[in-house]
């Protein structure tokens, strides 16, 4: 049979096999390792419905890779077919073919918005993301109020539990959904641990060295000498770039790439003239330049680069841009660049196997680092790909690297969680029946029943062995009245009463000799009576069997203490009716008919209660419209562990406060976030001061000053959609117009 092509492209096998359960109509979930080519599976899916005439929906987890998707899109069916919907951006939302961050799709199905009503498909690009702690309940919702009629795509790196993924979505969708799986890479990948002793190595040969180094040492000072990135780039650069070099640390990644930028240079001149075109063409002329830009730019003209959230949206596009022309040979980034857009290369290096992970420093999970070394490997052009670990081994002992195995994938888990504004639209839209079918439709429920069905089984297994075990035991097997334990013990304790008494009265009396004294006490009482009398021919036979009961035993007590300590069953109902109980104390509910408070918080997607509650209050016309920017910017912004801002008192606090302590005086203190530390910048900025001033205000990264004006515009466009009120409508559009603009405007896409 002829080999099935797709745009000239030949198809692997998995390829094959998701393209003809597309044309059957099915749903589809695709889990393959990165690189393999699982777009394209959605790209035919796209082609083919907008040759029908049918509307899609693509959802991406982060903006940068919906941006890149409606580029794509658009330069293949036209700007009049592709439309975006982000939390930046609402560009010909009626469009055809929808680009949308998950976020924006989840909005639309929980408020059952119409403009769904002929959406035939929905791809879910990088699914897996359903696991993520944060974001992860986006992923879950999205797919438990997906409409029925729309078919699902969902693409996914490798996960350990797929198949779970695949039965729970025919479990609540009624449907078959087909599972297509590919564990096999088109290009194979090489992975290596390194130190400048030892050069690259595999786990076993570094472990080896490491600890024939130690055997050999004559003194006790340190035999290993310090590895450096710059070590490993010299030993990789001729063979094995481009590369990308992922560092932990968004100010490392900046300094990494400087010190590369001392001792190497990648480009001839005519790259670097390109590279330099292509910043006239983005940034105009030099002297409107930031003085981050320059920097970017020695750095980019030697071929050498670093990528994190930190930088300008403008910084980020031409690092982009210049990589995937193979410009850039070496980038310094952060794990965010592994997400979703394709930028493959030839090697993959870490830094470290550790990462901070907002709360304390932990070893990088198995799918994190097969998800990040799945970008080495470029298909058509290299035959291997290769992933490398900077390994320290001064900290071998203390901190060992890990043993990554890809059959050890930690499986997907439900991060399903509540908020206020979930509680609102079930309430608004569905029944009391239908919201409790809808808890039970979560990932976490399905994940309880399955372990519970599971343990269970086991447990009833156990239960068998324990009682076939039994006929040939006696009802004193695993007690101290058995032979066969009190002898043994008690020769113990005739050992542990001769050290006593060989210690003297004086060691007696100290810690170590009262502690032993109470072990005597205590084993004295356990082996006071005497063992039951029992003939050596039934000892014999039950020597043999005993050691298989007591591990069933322990492994029965294992088994109950698992069960015991899964989630309760409805807490996810329970925890909806304490919230809803809330909302009735505020005023945002009556019995389970939403008032206007209800109403309008149902619309407000980042703290809805704050929000709502100033909405209703006297705060904002008693601040002009650069204050109500600032006040806005302070909800729910984080700051992170070093952040520093110019003290600024730029609106009264006391208002907003006495709303806070009312709030979290019936809702918890977790239900708010806010950090007015971060007003004095939006406040500068909506004044009309230039970004150079703002920076000055505190020691943020630039490109997240610009993620703070962005995330109040868009917070603003929610509280219009939100409100019936015509001037305050007005004011708010006003108000962003303020925010939105020069470095904080959206590039055109």
């Amino acid at each position: 049979m002829a080999e099935r092509t797709y745009h000239e492209f030949n198809l692997d096998p998995f390829q094959e096999e998701a393209l003809d359960a597309i044309d059957a109509g099915k749903s589809v979930i695709v889990a393959a390792p990165t690189g393999t080519g699982k777009t394209l599976v959605a790209d035919y899916l796209i082609e083919k419905a907008m040759n029908e005439h049918l509307r899609v929906i693509y959802t991406a987890p982060i903006k940068a890779l919906s941006n890149q998707k409606y580029r794509d899109f658009k330069s293949q069916f036209g700007e009049e077919a592709v439309g975006i919907m982000t939390g930046d951006v609402v560009l010909n939302p009626t469009a055809p073919l929808l680009i949308m961050t998950t976020e924006v799709f989840r909005n639309q199905v929980i408020t059952e918005d119409p403009n769904l009503e002929f959406v035939s498909h929905i791809v879910f690009d990088e699914i897996h993301w359903l696991n993520d702690e944060e974001r992860g309940t986006v992923w879950e919702e999205s797919i438990i109020l997906a409409p029925p009629k729309m078919k699902i795509l969902g693409l996914s790196a490798t996960i350990a539990n797929a198949r779970n993924l695949v039965d729970w979505i025919k479990s609540i969708r009624n449907e078959e959904v087909a599972l297509i799986e590919e564990t096999k890479r088109v290009v194979p990948l090489e992975y290596f641990y390194y130190t400048k002793d030892t050069g690259l190595v595999d786990y076993d040969q570094l472990w080896h060295y490491y600890r024939q180094k130690l055997k050999n040492r004559t003194n006790d000072e340190n035999p290993f000498g310090p590895t450096t990135h710059l070590d490993l780039i010299r030993t990789i650069q001729r063979d094995h770039l481009p590369a990308l070099f992922f560092v932990f640390s968004r100010k490392q990644c900046a300094l990494k790439a400087m010190e590369l930028a001392t001792i190497a240079n990648y480009l001839r001149s005519p790259e670097r003239r390109t590279v330099e075109e292509k910043f006239l063409q983005l940034f105009g002329p030099e002297i409107e330049w930031s003085s981050s830009t320059r920097q970017l730019r020695r750095l980019c003209t030697r071929g050498i680069a670093y990528h994190h959230a930190g930088l300008l949206p403008s910084q980020k596009v031409i690092v982009e841009e210049l990589f995937l022309a193979r410009l850039i040979k070496v980038l310094y980034c952060t794990e965010t660049f592994s997400v979703g857009i394709n930028y493959p290369v030839k090697a993959v290096c870490f830094d470290s196997l550790n990462k901070y992970d907002g709360r304390n420093f932990r070893p990088l999970a198995n799918h994190e680092f097969f998800q990040m070394s799945g970008r080495a490997g470029r298909r058509g052009l290299d035959e291997k790909g290769f992933s490398f670990a900077l390994v320290d081994l001064a900290y071998m002992e203390k901190s060992p690297p890990p043993k990554f195995q890809l059959n050890r994938l930690e499986p997907l888990t439900s991060q399903f969680r509540l908020t206020y504004n979930t509680v609102l639209n079930l309430t608004a839209t569905l029944t009391q029946a239908q919201i409790e079918i809808y808890f039970q439709k979560s990932f976490a429920a399905y994940s309880y029943r399955f372990a519970s069905d599971h343990l269970n089984t086991e447990l009833v297994n156990i239960q068998k062995q324990l009682e076939e075990a039994q006929h040939h035991l006696c009802e004193e097997v695993g007690s101290f009245n058995c032979p066969l334990k009190h002898h043994p013990k008690r020769k113990d304790l005739e050992k542990l009463r001769k050290t006593y008494k060989a210690l003297g009265p004086r060691k007696q009396s100290r810690v170590y000799g009262r502690e032993m004294a109470r072990k005597i006490r205590s084993w004295e009482k356990l082996l006071a009576q005497a063992p039951k009398s029992c003939p050596s021919q039934r000892q014999d036979t039950c020597k043999g069997l005993d050691k298989t009961y007591l591990t069933l035993k322990q492994q029965q007590q294992s088994l109950q203490t698992s069960l015991a300590s899964l989630p309760e069953e409805n807490a996810f109902l329970h925890e909806f009716e304490y919230k809803k109980n809330h909302l009735r104390q505020i005023g945002y509910l009556r019995k389970d008919e939403l008032l206007p408070r209800g109403t309008c918080a149902s619309h407000i997607y980042v703290q809805e209660l704050l929000v709502t509650e100033l909405i209703y209050s006297d705060v904002f016309p008693q601040l002009d419209d650069d204050q109500v920017n600032a006040l806005l910017s302070s909800i729910d912004f984080e700051a992170r562990k070093n952040d520093v801002f110019q003290r600024a008192a730029i609106f009264e606090s006391a208002p907003i406060k006495e709303i806070v302590e009312y709030i979290q005086s019936i809702c918890g203190q977790d239900s708010i976030r806010f950090d007015p530390r971060v007003a004095g910048l939006t406040h500068a900025w909506s004044q009309g001061k230039t970004f150079e001033e703002v920076q000055s205000l505190c020691n943020l990264d630039e490109g997240d000053i610009i993620s703070v004006f962005r995330r109040t515009i868009d917070l603003m466009r929610q509280m219009r959609e939100a409100v019936s009120d015509s001037a305050l409508r007005i004011r708010l559009k006003v108000c962003m117009e303020k925010l939105d603009r020069d470095e904080a405007a959206i590039m055109e896409l």
